[in-house]
């Protein structure tokens, strides 16, 4: 009898630990999204669903942040600041960079153009400087350092924020 109620209080305890790691809450985050009306980056602020383990391992709240911005900017047509296609291969974070490694479509798909450039790396880099921990950005394409993404921002080193571009 006494195993039947501890093998009870077992699974029970098991649930309870199990709920309390994978029960997910709300959280706060904030994007910089493409504006079409400005074409400039504009603060949007979402609710990202997480749980006690994303708390724990927090490059998983990175990776849900960024790939909230990439479904995002699949909903505008001009497929900004992250064109389609995009796929995010990994994101770790060391000493105050994060370090985000995209696939070939983050290059292949992208419009060009100054302007469109810097919304797209700022977009980026600005989303993930919300979170106090990260103070740089470099931005990998399949594991790679590029020199820069469409011609005219310099990628060979970690990006800092810059809120100049946004509305």
């Amino acid at each position: 009898m006494k195993r039947i109620i501890l093998g009870i209080l077992l699974v029970l305890l098991l649930i309870f630990i199990a709920l309390i790691f994978y029960l997910p809450t709300n959280l706060r985050v904030v994007l910089y999204t493409y504006n079409n009306k400005s074409q400039l980056l504009e603060r949007k602020e979402i609710s990202l669903k997480i749980t006690l383990l994303d708390r724990i391992f927090k490059e998983n709240i990175y990776k849900k942040t960024l790939q909230q911005l990439i479904e995002i900017s699949l909903e505008n047509k001009d497929n900004f600041p992250i064109p389609k296609g995009t796929k995010l291969l990994g994101l770790s974070v060391k000493d105050g960079i994060a370090y985000v490694n995209f696939s070939e479509e983050f290059r292949k798909n992208h419009p060009g153009g100054s302007l469109g450039e810097l919304l797209t790396i700022y977009s980026i880099v600005n989303t993930l400087t919300e979170f106090p921990e990260i103070k740089k950005v470099q931005i990998l394409i399949n594991g790679a350092i590029l020199e820069t993404l469409a011609g005219h921002i310099d990628l060979t080193s970690p990006i800092e924020r810059d809120l100049s571009i946004v509305r």
